[in-house]
């Protein structure tokens, strides 16, 4: 197992848990894109950040490298604004900005919690971007905004780094 520059091994990405895909022919998971560096875009699409920066930079990601190498997922993950931000509404959403990666729903969480993937990774909102190398290790995760130029650098090291057990 690859260890952190503090010498602490890199955790195991916990596995998606979504409600519903769009963009996929059957449910996405990360144990079935073992082999290839994953880059997921958690977004709100009401979340200025997301449609301004996370999701058009998760769509360069998409163009910039082979699919063989990187998949690019998205991560709809909806902690406020629940009546707005419906699995309908989201369709339209997807449509209107030509998002064709596919995109998971997150799991509500239990009670008024934050959804079930979102709680998971501890993120602190959206949009988050993470990366996940292809032997399904947890390698970054950004809040906020992240220039294009240090996530290709990153993808590019994942993609390189010599596969370990």
């Amino acid at each position: 197992m690859g260890e952190s520059a503090s010498g602490e091994p890199f955790p195991a990405a916990p596995e998606l848990q979504t409600q519903q895909w769009f963009n996929a022919r059957e449910p996405v998971s990360l144990a079935a894109l073992r082999g290839r560096v994953v880059v997921i875009e958690a977004f709100q699409m009401l979340c200025p950040g997301c449609v301004s920066h996370g999701l058009p930079q998760a769509m360069r990601i998409l163009e910039t490298f082979d699919p063989a190498d990187v998949a690019v997922l998205g991560l709809h993950t909806v902690f406020e604004h629940h009546a707005a931000m419906t699995p309908v509404a989201l369709e339209a959403f997807l449509h209107e900005y030509r998002i064709g990666f596919p995109v998971g729903v997150d799991a509500p969480g239990d009670g008024k919690g934050l959804p079930k993937t979102m709680a998971a990774y501890r993120m602190q909102g959206t949009p988050t971007l993470l990366l996940i190398d292809r032997q399904g290790r947890l390698r970054a995760q950004h809040f906020g905004t992240v220039s294009d130029l240090r996530v290709g650098a990153e993808i590019m090291s994942l993609m390189i780094a010599p596969p370990r057990a």
